[in-house]
Parts: C-alpha cells; sequence; structure tokens
C-alpha cells in the first residue's frame, strides 16, 4: 500500500497554520510527527508537499515551521530561503505575517 504523503500534508497544515497564528516557535520534526503519529523520518515527504504548494502558489514557506532539533535550522530538502539563522529568521517573519486559512488547500 503506497504512503500517501498528501493526506499527512493535510493533516500537518493546520497544525503548521495555528503555530503561524500564534507566532510560536518552530515544531521540530519530532514534534511535528509525535503529534502526527508518525516517525520523524516521514516529516520531510510531507513537508516536501506543503513547500511546493506554497512555492506554487507564491506564499511564504509555511515549511520554515518545522526544524532540526540541533540546529534549529530547516533540513537538506528545505526550500524556501537559505539555511543560515538570519535567513531562516527572515522566513519566519514572513510566514507569521501571511494571512493563512486554517482549511488545508485542496490541492494538499
Amino acid at each position: 500500500m503506497p504512503i500517501d504523503h498528501f493526506s499527512r500534508a493535510k493533516k500537518a497544515w493546520p497544525l503548521l497554520i495555528r503555530r503561524a497564528r500564534q507566532k510560536g516557535p518552530p515544531y521540530t520534526y519530532g514534534e511535528l510527527c509525535v503529534e502526527l503519529g508518525l516517525h520523524h523520518r516521514a516529516a520531510g515527504w510531507f513537508l516536501g508537499v506543503i513547500q511546493n504548494y506554497c512555492k506554487h502558489n507564491k506564499l511564504p514557506p509555511l515549511q520554515a515551521l518545522v526544524v532540526n532539533k540541533k540546529t534549529r535550522l530547516p533540513g537538506c530538502g528545505y526550500v524556501g530561503s537559505p539555511r543560515t539563522q538570519k535567513q531562516h529568521s527572515r522566513a519566519l517573519d514572513k510566514v507569521y505575517k501571511e494571512k493563512w486559512s486554517s482549511r488545508a488547500p485542496q490541492l494538499l
């Protein structure tokens, strides 16, 4: 049975939106996956779906709200800004300023 990364992205979307609206600190991959009942290694796959959606729709990189526990930066699959603390902070500012819909988009 194939893994449905789109379904997982839909489940992650409202959690990320809530965090963005609260201007809260980013989740770690582990924290987000615990809430979704997944192993942390699954995060890159469904976050990639969100990343592609945001990029295609010219939205800030919502996936910036998920980081590595040790580095506090997104992992190597992240596209949205250079992976430096300064650039990541700028990306988060854009995410926090966006007027996000709490409902996951149909394309997810």
